[in-house]
């Protein structure tokens, strides 16, 4: 008879080897204050990575409030300023993130791939899947081209004409990579995107009528009253 094979024991998952943390739902298991030595190391870290986030921006995320640390059952850690949604997280390999909340208030903050709005459809979660990766193939590649790219490299999405980001993650390739595949393949593991669990959590906003509730179109920003009728309708359309 056949061998069965033997059961592979589950190993700790390498750094980065899990796309969307919030593909599915969660639960905040612990929830701690950080030290001020702690917010101070994590201020420093997050301007050296992201040299757009000003100090007068960070001090506007973050506040000069407490900053919560909340541990999730994914393997996640939230940082969460006062009352406030969560700033950034971490992704449970070291990787920390900011949120989409916070992309929309300081959306040039990190290097962007900028895609087609049907493209979308793909990378946003329904049906309780999660959503796909970012492929090169999707990718619209300006004049001047994308930039510094390296492996690992954080960066945001957004679609052509709407200047709010719709997901983040990290690079599956370099410079050299795209220029030998001619962007062929995936391009970015999505860590964080609109519609996942932690968008929920953080109160289903969106931050102008071109996100709509199974894509994401381009749009010029509409009023917060328009942003708010639309979220209603997604969460309504939801239940």
């Amino acid at each position: 008879f056949r061998k069965r094979p033997r059961p592979r024991l589950c190993s700790q998952p390498q750094p980065g080897s899990m796309s969307n943390v919030f593909k599915g739902e969660f639960k905040v298991t612990t929830q701690s204050l950080m030290g001020k030595a702690d917010v101070k190391k994590l201020r420093s870290s997050l301007q050296a990575e992201f040299p757009e986030l000003t100090k007068k921006a960070l001090d506007g995320i973050l506040g000069k409030e407490e900053v919560g640390v909340l541990k999730c059952s994914n393997g996640s850690t939230l940082y969460v300023p006062g009352d406030g949604p969560a700033a950034f997280f971490d992704d449970g390999f070291g990787g920390v993130y900011p949120t989409l909340t916070t992309l929309w208030r300081i959306p040039d903050m990190m290097p962007e791939l900028v895609t087609h709005a049907p493209v979308s459809k793909f990378l946003l979660p329904k049906d309780r899947s999660a959503g796909a990766d970012m492929m090169l193939p999707g990718v619209i590649v300006p004049p001047e081209g994308l930039g510094p790219l390296e492996l690992g490299q954080k960066r945001c999405i957004r679609v052509e004409g709407n200047k709010m980001p719709i997901a983040v993650g990290k690079m599956l390739v370099s410079a050299a990579d795209v220029k030998g595949s001619g962007m062929k393949g995936k391009g970015m593991e999505v860590k964080h995107v609109y519609h996942d669990s932690l968008w929920a959590y953080s109160g289903r906003k969106v931050p102008n009528d071109g996100f709509l509730a199974d894509q994401v179109v381009a749009s010029e920003g509409a009023p917060p009253a328009a942003a708010a009728a639309a979220a209603a309708a997604d969460e309504s359309d939801e239940e």
